[in-house]
């Protein structure tokens, strides 16, 4: 009896076991619709940021991910964007500290905003949590697309000037009132940054925003923008020289956004970009 007992109860052991044994979830990526639609990440970092290394790393991943449908502006304004001891360069510009500055209610680097629209995990346009950056872009990539920017862009070595054509191509009628934004990002910079508790002193810096075209928040680039009627504006700027080491233009690239200008919606329409000597 005792035996029958044991077989029994080891039977159901057995069983329970079998029944508690592990399924793997299987998570899929969304679905992306083919779309000329570009998302905007605009990313608030540091040289003397420890926990932005994470950040650059995420953002270079995102772009991976996603090729040509992605483009990235890593801001380094004032908070944590001093040099560290061991840095060359001082990335700290005006534009970049007052963009740093217009962007509110973030409360750490590494930090970032995906089009600007409201984040649901925060509550707000900017992200703390290099982890959720990635879902951000993909619900940008998934809402409609309702812009073209074309751009037509010229350098002259010489002079080291860029003559910029942005034309903008409504697919779609646009209530409301809207801005252009143009920065000037400069990338493969090797310089030192913190990480951690240490300092890497062979760091590569990406998207590093250089300087604006436009003020910080933009300028004003229309409204009530009507289906297929192309609106355009021309742009000059004289890249600095002097500078050892950085505005390398083959280095450079000039980013363009269009944004809703209003109280309630700062968020991207689209956004554009092209190298500087292409």
């Amino acid at each position: 009896m005792r035996m029958r007992i044991l077989c029994i109860t080891l039977a159901l052991a057995a069983g329970i076991l079998h029944s508690c044994k592990e399924i793997p979830i299987t998570i899929t990526d969304p679905a992306i619709p083919e779309s000329d639609r570009i998302v905007l990440i605009e990313e608030l970092t540091g040289a003397s940021c420890s926990n932005c290394p994470k950040g650059s790393a995420t953002i270079e991943s995102i772009l991976a991910k996603y090729p040509g449908k992605v483009l990235a502006v890593g801001v380094h304004g004032k908070f944590l964007s001093y040099p560290t001891t061991k840095s060359r360069f001082d990335f700290r510009n005006p534009k970049a500290r007052d963009l740093e500055l217009w962007f509110k209610g973030w409360q750490g680097k590494p930090t970032a905003s995906v089009n600007r629209s409201v984040d649901p995990s925060s509550g707000l346009i900017v992200q703390d949590n290099p982890d959720l950056w990635q879902a951000g872009v993909e619900r940008e990539l998934q809402k409609p697309h309702v812009m073209n920017i074309l751009l037509d862009s010229k350098y002259n070595r010489d002079s080291r000037q860029i003559d910029l054509e942005v034309a903008a191509i409504p697919l779609t009628d646009l209530a409301g009132n809207y801005n252009i934004s143009i920065y000037l990002t400069e990338s493969k910079i090797v310089d030192a940054q913190a990480d951690g508790t240490e300092i890497v002193e062979e760091f590569e810096f990406n998207h590093v925003l250089m300087d604006m075209m436009t003020n910080h928040d933009g300028d004003v680039f229309g409204s009530d923008m009507t289906k297929n009627k192309i609106l355009k504006r021309n742009y000059t700027y004289t890249l600095p020289t002097g500078a050892a080491g950085l505005w390398n233009p083959e280095n450079m690239e000039i980013i363009v956004m269009i944004s809703h200008s209003s109280p309630t919606d700062v968020s991207v329409l689209q956004a554009a970009a092209v190298h500087v000597t292409e």
